[in-house]
């Protein structure tokens, strides 16, 4: 049986990248740094700091969980918004009124 070949961190910033139209020179100048260090990210060539992880997500608009291969890229984008709606929510009462709609919303769209 074929094993497909996994993706590696700087294939998945790569990717990323490439698909919010960006340039290495406009991601290095986003995180404060070099073009070659951008480029050794993308090829695996230097381990990435978890700070740096974290602002290249921010920038290219990912989680942090995408790029280390543990969620699905065509979820990124709809979690992330339904987080940021969600921290916005100041009573917790709300947000949790919020969450039990999703909630609701999920079972009625799996029947």
């Amino acid at each position: 049986m074929e094993r497909k070949m996994e993706k590696t961190i700087g294939k998945r910033i790569r990717e990323c990248r490439v698909k919010v139209g960006m340039t290495q020179e406009e991601l290095a100048e986003a995180l404060i740094t070099k073009k070659s260090t951008v480029s050794a990210y993308e090829n695996d060539k230097i381990d990435i700091k978890i700070s740096i992880l974290k602002q290249i997500a921010k920038v290219l608009d990912i989680t942090v969980f995408y790029l280390a291969g543990e969620q699905d890229e065509d979820i990124n984008s709809d979690v992330m918004q339904m987080a940021k709606v969600l921290q916005q929510i100041q009573s917790n009462e709300l947000r949790k009124v919020a969450v039990e709609q999703a909630k609701v919303l999920a079972n009625i769209n799996l029947t």
